[in-house]
């Protein structure tokens, strides 16, 4: 779980938006189209799990990383995604299916393996402090996908439901909506 140090002796909070920062973050949304929210983050100098934090349930909703396991084999499902995986100022894009993930035998990575295009690889839950949910609708786009956050409140990757551009598919849509179902189904990590 993501911690803020507090200054006053107490035993650390989970990183979740004051009343005040939410109003910051919503106040920064406020009348734009749904886009990546790393750009909002790095504008108001906070991590990007604190912005999601600040979100309504009904946008953004994080649960704990111990989740990851049921989680990912929500994504396994989806006919096609979209994988952002961003470091420094380069943005790397995967589109295709997930691949299948289980855990290594051997190390504590969770190894993903696909035949074709889409996403392959090696992945550390352990290292993942929280899962975020995101759906955000508005009049023109929209933004729905799952982003998976490190210890600093920074999001190693997302996958999102393709849709720059394009209006997805409804199957689509009613696979992510599964997923967002799930996600809402398990302990809230910020309670509002």
């Amino acid at each position: 779980m993501l911690f803020r140090s507090t200054t006053d002796g107490n035993a650390p909070k989970a990183l979740c938006a004051t009343p005040a920062e939410a109003t910051t973050v919503r106040a920064a949304l406020a009348g734009k189209e749904p886009g990546p929210l790393a750009a909002v983050a790095g504008a108001l100098k906070m991590p990007e799990a604190l912005v999601m934090s600040a979100l309504p349930e009904n946008e953004a909703y994080g649960v704990g990383a111990s989740h990851f396991p049921v989680i990912w084999k929500s994504l396994e499902t989806w006919d096609d995604a979209l994988t952002l995986v961003t470091k420094g100022a380069n943005i790397i894009e995967i589109r295709g299916q997930v691949g299948l993930g289980e855990p290594s035998k051997r190390s504590k990575f969770f190894n993903v393996t696909r035949k074709g295009g889409g996403l392959n690889g090696h992945l550390r839950p352990d290292l993942y402090s929280s899962i975020y949910g995101i759906s955000r609708v508005g009049k023109e786009s929209a933004l729905r996908g799952v982003a998976f956050v490190d210890q600093a409140g920074e999001v190693v990757f997302t996958v999102y439901l393709p849709s720059e551009g394009e209006t997805p598919p409804a199957s689509l849509v009613k696979q992510f909506e599964g997923t967002w179902a799930l996600l809402r189904s398990l302990p809230a990590l910020c309670r509002r």
